[in-house]
């Protein structure tokens, strides 16, 4: 039995459009469709934690879990899954490193989820700014370049976006606005299938803020081909619709993603016939779904069995290159494709994963201690400020470099001339690093070489600051690998 409690919101929508839906289903199998699939997780690893160390538990069995699913996938399937954990600072600075640690071993990126109430437009800017300020120190929603762009996807708390709760969970009717000031790219929270639900539904589009009245992104224009400066902030939803497929139905499919109510053979091709995409590219859909998968109840539809059978199912049934091509992105690269269509783009979607928001800065590299990242590029790197109380690490993923380890204030990297430059933190120059396979010392200037390891592990003493010139390995890595 369908139970919904935002059904009078969708339901007329959904109907009215089920025509327009006939015809792209019947437009899809004389053309391939490449499908742009990519879970968006309202990631809170200390909801209903019972016991001390568990929300750390989580995060630890989410990063081992999830690497190994991802590597089975790509040695059966040739696909790589990866996720977007939407992070809300609720749930402590502390779990931030691991986050970025996460994506930088390319498991995924992450993302803004934020919980508010009672507030103000200028409350709200105030807390949105110190929320950014505390990720950025962390290294994260931030993007490649020098310096470092600020930016970030959104997913709002209860689902109550602009105020769309009736005065709960939010209290600001200019939210579209402020977040597209403080350098939102797009808002992922819908579909809720609840009160907050819009009436428009499996689109992607823009909205613009009345301030006189909350829910602005009840409706908006669509994002097409050819119209690329439109106002407003833009919205991603995920496929909304009734399923009639299978035993105990029909009910709603709302893409939520959970163990009980995992990615089955019935439920995807209900994500299909949504059918969300860019106005005129109806060849690049868009499957989003999203869970509360730092839970261990929900393990299973992300990254147990439940969810390498989703994956085989996608990967054998959905990726013939004749039909369907399948394509795993994070938000970002999503948020890239929209622009891309808009600005009439064609083809294989892969080459416009990067096409307007670079990577974010955890490509390239991760680090526990918090810092000020000055400049990220592949060609250079700078950090400063690093708040090093005990021995830190600095993981890197440039040509010739893998690890820094040691209390250290600042770090550069310049890719160009195979230069690494320290400054102890406490003019000690106790240093540790570890070169890539087939790199070599060229010169070391602040410091002398007290000790090797056979994996390119060098241990340095001296005064600083450090100048290392080294020879590069003929295995250059990539943004991103």
């Amino acid at each position: 039995m369908i139970r919904d409690r935002g059904l009078n919101h969708w339901l007329p929508t959904y109907l009215a459009e089920s025509l327009q839906r006939y015809r792209l289903r019947l437009l899809r199998k004389r053309q391939l469709t490449h499908l742009l699939f990519f879970v968006c997780d309202h990631y809170e690893p200390r909801h209903h934690a019972k016991e001390p160390g568990q929300a750390a538990a989580r995060i630890q069995a989410w990063h081992h879990g999830y690497r190994q699913m991802q590597e089975e996938c790509f040695q059966r399937h040739g696909l790589r899954p990866v996720h977007t954990w939407f992070y809300p600072p609720h749930h402590g600075d502390e779990y931030l490193p691991a986050l970025a640690r996460m994506a930088f071993d390319g498991l995924g990126e992450v993302e803004l989820h934020y919980h508010h109430h009672d507030d103000t437009e200028e409350t709200l800017r105030a807390g949105l700014r110190e929320t950014l300020d505390r990720y950025h120190r962390a290294g994260l929603l931030l993007q490649l370049g020098e310096p470092p762009g600020t930016g970030f996807g959104f997913i709002h708390g209860d689902w109550a976006l602009d105020n769309s709760a009736h005065g709960r969970f939010c209290g600001v009717n200019s939210e579209l606005s402020l977040l597209q000031e403080l350098g939102c790219w797009a808002d992922l929270t819908m579909p809720s299938s609840n009160e907050c639900q819009t009436r428009k539904i499996n689109s992607i589009y823009y909205a613009v803020d009345d301030r006189e009245r909350p829910k602005s992104h009840d409706w908006g224009e669509d994002a097409r081909i050819g119209h690329t400066g439109r106002d407003g902030l833009l919205l991603i939803q995920g496929p909304l619709g009734i399923n009639f497929r299978g035993p105990k139905y029909p009910r709603i499919e709302n893409a939520s993603l959970t163990s009980a109510n995992w990615g089955s053979p019935l439920r995807i091709p209900s994500w299909i016939d949504c059918h969300v995409h860019v106005r005129e590219r109806p060849q690049w859909l868009f499957i989003k779904l999203h869970t509360h998968g730092a839970i261990e109840a929900d393990f299973d539809a992300l990254f147990g069995q439940k969810a390498r059978a989703m994956h085989a199912v996608l990967a054998q049934q959905y990726n013939d290159g004749r039909r369907f091509k399948l394509h795993y992105v994070t938000a970002r690269q999503a948020f890239n494709v929209v622009r891309a269509a808009e600005h009439g783009r064609d083809g294989d979607p892969a080459q416009f994963f990067d096409y307007e928001l670079p990577p974010p800065v955890t490509a390239l590299y991760c680090t526990s201690a918090p810092h000020d990242v000055k400049c990220c590029t592949p060609q250079r790197l700078r950090l400063d400020g690093l708040e090093s109380d005990s021995t830190s690490s600095v993981l890197l993923r440039y040509p010739g470099l893998k690890r820094v380890t040691g209390r250290i204030r600042s770090l550069v990297v310049s890719a160009e001339n195979s230069v690494l430059e320290l400054m102890p933190y406490d003019g000690s120059g106790a240093v540790s690093l570890q070169l890539a396979p087939g790199a070599a010392v060229r010169s070391l200037s602040g410091a002398r070489i007290v000790g090797e390891g056979s994996s390119g592990e060098l241990a340095l003493s001296g005064a600083g600051p450090i100048r290392l010139e080294y020879r590069q390995s003929l295995h250059r890595a990539a943004v991103g690998g």
